[in-house]
Protein backbone atom coordinates (compact mmCIF):
# COMPACT_ATOMS: atom_id res chain seq x y z
CA UNK A 1 0.00 0.00 0.00
CA UNK A 2 1.57 3.27 -1.12
CA UNK A 3 0.60 6.85 -1.86
CA UNK A 4 2.05 8.17 -5.10
CA UNK A 5 2.18 11.96 -5.54
CA UNK A 6 3.07 12.99 -9.08
CA UNK A 7 4.59 16.38 -9.90
CA UNK A 8 3.09 16.19 -13.38
CA UNK A 9 4.42 19.56 -14.44
CA UNK A 10 7.91 18.19 -13.84
CA UNK A 11 7.66 14.59 -15.10
CA UNK A 12 4.53 14.54 -17.27
CA UNK A 13 6.52 14.41 -20.50
CA UNK A 14 9.40 12.35 -19.10
CA UNK A 15 7.82 8.93 -18.42
CA UNK A 16 6.94 9.89 -14.86
CA UNK A 17 3.87 7.62 -14.97
CA UNK A 18 5.86 4.57 -16.01
CA UNK A 19 4.82 1.84 -13.59
CA UNK A 20 1.11 2.68 -13.28
CA UNK A 21 0.35 -0.82 -14.56
CA UNK A 22 1.54 -2.33 -11.26
CA UNK A 23 -0.59 -0.10 -9.02
CA UNK A 24 -3.07 -1.95 -6.82
CA UNK A 25 -6.46 -1.25 -5.22
CA UNK A 26 -4.78 -0.39 -1.93
CA UNK A 27 -2.60 2.32 -3.53
CA UNK A 28 -3.38 6.01 -3.85
CA UNK A 29 -2.37 8.01 -6.92
CA UNK A 30 -2.57 11.81 -6.89
CA UNK A 31 -1.52 13.82 -9.95
CA UNK A 32 -0.70 17.48 -9.38
CA UNK A 33 -0.81 19.59 -12.53
CA UNK A 34 -1.19 23.10 -13.89
CA UNK A 35 -3.18 24.38 -16.87
CA UNK A 36 -0.24 23.88 -19.22
CA UNK A 37 -0.01 20.11 -18.70
CA UNK A 38 -3.51 18.71 -18.49
CA UNK A 39 -3.15 15.82 -20.96
CA UNK A 40 -2.41 12.16 -20.26
CA UNK A 41 -1.60 9.23 -22.53
CA UNK A 42 -4.55 6.94 -23.24
CA UNK A 43 -2.70 3.76 -22.23
CA UNK A 44 -1.67 5.25 -18.88
CA UNK A 45 -5.26 6.25 -18.15
CA UNK A 46 -6.51 2.77 -18.99
CA UNK A 47 -3.94 1.21 -16.67
CA UNK A 48 -4.96 3.54 -13.84
CA UNK A 49 -8.60 2.53 -14.31
CA UNK A 50 -7.75 -1.18 -14.37
CA UNK A 51 -5.65 -0.95 -11.20
CA UNK A 52 -8.64 0.12 -9.10
CA UNK A 53 -6.40 2.43 -7.07
CA UNK A 54 -7.74 5.52 -5.33
CA UNK A 55 -7.15 8.20 -7.94
CA UNK A 56 -7.53 11.95 -7.91
CA UNK A 57 -6.08 14.99 -9.64
CA UNK A 58 -5.21 18.35 -8.10
CA UNK A 59 -5.01 21.33 -10.42
CA UNK A 60 -2.95 24.36 -9.46
CA UNK A 61 -5.33 27.19 -8.53
CA UNK A 62 -2.96 30.08 -9.23
CA UNK A 63 0.39 30.09 -10.97
CA UNK A 64 3.41 30.82 -8.81
CA UNK A 65 7.00 29.75 -8.33
CA UNK A 66 7.17 26.31 -6.70
CA UNK A 67 3.39 26.41 -6.13
CA UNK A 68 2.88 22.75 -7.05
CA UNK A 69 5.77 21.80 -4.77
CA UNK A 70 3.94 23.37 -1.82
CA UNK A 71 0.78 21.49 -2.77
CA UNK A 72 2.68 18.18 -2.78
CA UNK A 73 4.48 18.91 0.50
CA UNK A 74 1.12 19.76 2.10
CA UNK A 75 -0.42 16.54 0.79
CA UNK A 76 2.43 14.56 2.36
CA UNK A 77 1.47 16.04 5.73
CA UNK A 78 -2.23 15.28 5.21
CA UNK A 79 -1.56 11.68 4.18
CA UNK A 80 0.77 11.03 7.11
CA UNK A 81 -1.90 12.32 9.51
CA UNK A 82 -4.37 9.90 7.93
CA UNK A 83 -2.01 7.02 8.69
CA UNK A 84 -0.22 6.58 5.38
CA UNK A 85 3.19 4.99 6.00
CA UNK A 86 4.68 4.98 2.51
CA UNK A 87 4.66 8.08 0.33
CA UNK A 88 6.43 8.50 -3.00
CA UNK A 89 6.98 11.86 -4.66
CA UNK A 90 7.41 11.46 -8.42
CA UNK A 91 9.55 14.37 -9.51
CA UNK A 92 13.05 15.21 -10.71
CA UNK A 93 13.06 18.28 -8.49
CA UNK A 94 15.77 17.73 -5.87
CA UNK A 95 14.14 20.36 -3.66
CA UNK A 96 11.81 17.66 -2.35
CA UNK A 97 14.74 16.33 -0.34
CA UNK A 98 13.69 18.91 2.27
CA UNK A 99 10.36 17.08 2.67
CA UNK A 100 12.16 13.76 3.07
CA UNK A 101 14.52 15.32 5.63
CA UNK A 102 11.59 16.71 7.59
CA UNK A 103 10.03 13.26 7.98
CA UNK A 104 13.38 11.91 9.20
CA UNK A 105 13.69 14.49 11.98
CA UNK A 106 12.10 12.67 14.91
CA UNK A 107 10.88 9.24 15.94
CA UNK A 108 7.21 9.98 15.28
CA UNK A 109 7.51 11.29 11.71
CA UNK A 110 10.27 8.75 10.95
CA UNK A 111 7.58 6.06 10.94
CA UNK A 112 6.48 7.47 7.58
CA UNK A 113 8.74 6.49 4.68
CA UNK A 114 8.94 9.29 2.09
CA UNK A 115 10.95 8.77 -1.11
CA UNK A 116 11.49 10.65 -4.35
CA UNK A 117 11.96 9.13 -7.81
CA UNK A 118 11.65 10.07 -11.47
CA UNK A 119 8.87 7.55 -12.11
CA UNK A 120 6.41 5.30 -10.30
CA UNK A 121 8.22 2.10 -11.22
CA UNK A 122 11.45 3.19 -9.52
CA UNK A 123 9.66 4.63 -6.50
CA UNK A 124 7.86 1.37 -5.71
CA UNK A 125 11.15 -0.53 -5.51
CA UNK A 126 12.04 1.47 -2.38
CA UNK A 127 9.10 0.05 -0.43
CA UNK A 128 9.36 -3.34 1.25
CA UNK A 129 5.96 -4.85 1.99
CA UNK A 130 5.82 -8.65 2.59
CA UNK A 131 2.35 -9.02 1.04
CA UNK A 132 3.54 -7.26 -2.11
CA UNK A 133 6.34 -9.68 -2.98
CA UNK A 134 4.72 -10.36 -6.36
CA UNK A 135 4.82 -6.69 -7.30
CA UNK A 136 8.44 -6.38 -6.23
CA UNK A 137 9.30 -9.47 -8.29
CA UNK A 138 7.67 -7.93 -11.39
CA UNK A 139 9.60 -4.69 -10.92
CA UNK A 140 12.84 -6.57 -10.26
CA UNK A 141 12.44 -8.58 -13.49
CA UNK A 142 11.77 -5.42 -15.47
CA UNK A 143 15.03 -3.91 -14.35
CA UNK A 144 17.03 -7.07 -15.12
CA UNK A 145 19.47 -6.24 -17.92
CA UNK A 146 20.17 -8.46 -20.92
CA UNK A 147 23.11 -8.71 -23.30
CA UNK A 148 22.09 -6.76 -26.41
CA UNK A 149 24.13 -8.79 -28.91
CA UNK A 150 22.98 -12.13 -27.46
CA UNK A 151 19.32 -11.07 -27.54
CA UNK A 152 19.63 -9.87 -31.12
CA UNK A 153 21.13 -13.21 -32.15
CA UNK A 154 18.34 -15.05 -30.34
CA UNK A 155 15.66 -13.05 -32.17
CA UNK A 156 17.36 -13.59 -35.52
CA UNK A 157 17.51 -17.34 -34.89
CA UNK A 158 13.84 -17.41 -33.89
CA UNK A 159 12.84 -15.48 -37.03
CA UNK A 160 14.90 -17.84 -39.19
CA UNK A 161 13.26 -20.92 -37.69
CA UNK A 162 9.86 -19.31 -38.02
CA UNK A 163 10.42 -18.67 -41.73
CA UNK A 164 11.58 -22.26 -42.28
CA UNK A 165 8.56 -23.70 -40.47
CA UNK A 166 6.21 -21.40 -42.39
CA UNK A 167 7.67 -22.69 -45.67
CA UNK A 168 7.25 -26.30 -44.55
CA UNK A 169 3.65 -25.72 -43.51
CA UNK A 170 2.74 -23.62 -46.55
CA UNK A 171 -0.71 -24.57 -47.82
CA UNK A 172 -1.68 -26.48 -44.67
CA UNK A 173 -4.12 -25.56 -41.87
CA UNK A 174 -1.11 -24.71 -39.65
CA UNK A 175 0.37 -21.96 -41.84
CA UNK A 176 -0.97 -19.13 -39.66
CA UNK A 177 0.03 -20.84 -36.41
CA UNK A 178 3.78 -20.67 -36.96
CA UNK A 179 4.42 -18.30 -34.01
CA UNK A 180 2.35 -20.52 -31.74
CA UNK A 181 4.38 -23.57 -32.78
CA UNK A 182 7.66 -21.70 -32.13
CA UNK A 183 6.42 -20.73 -28.65
CA UNK A 184 5.59 -24.36 -27.94
CA UNK A 185 9.05 -25.49 -29.03
CA UNK A 186 10.73 -22.81 -26.88
CA UNK A 187 8.61 -23.82 -23.91
CA UNK A 188 9.59 -27.47 -24.33
CA UNK A 189 13.27 -26.49 -24.54
CA UNK A 190 13.01 -24.53 -21.29
CA UNK A 191 11.25 -27.44 -19.58
CA UNK A 192 13.90 -29.89 -20.76
CA UNK A 193 16.70 -27.61 -19.54
CA UNK A 194 15.00 -27.32 -16.14
CA UNK A 195 14.48 -31.10 -15.90
CA UNK A 196 18.13 -31.71 -16.87
CA UNK A 197 19.31 -29.25 -14.21
CA UNK A 198 17.14 -30.87 -11.52
CA UNK A 199 18.35 -34.32 -12.52
CA UNK A 200 22.00 -33.24 -12.21
CA UNK A 201 21.25 -31.58 -8.90
CA UNK A 202 19.71 -34.80 -7.54
CA UNK A 203 22.71 -36.82 -8.68
CA UNK A 204 25.10 -34.44 -6.90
Amino acid sequence: MAAILVDYENVGNANGLRGVDVLQETDTLVIFYSGCCGKIRYDYMQEIKCSGCRFKVVRLKEAGKNALDFYIASECGVLSERGEKQIAIISNDKGFQAVIDFFQMDAETKKVQVVRAGNIETALTFFTIPEEDQRREILKNRMFTLDLAAECARIEERNKVQREIRELLQGTAYTERTAEIIDFIDERKNCEKKELYLERWRES
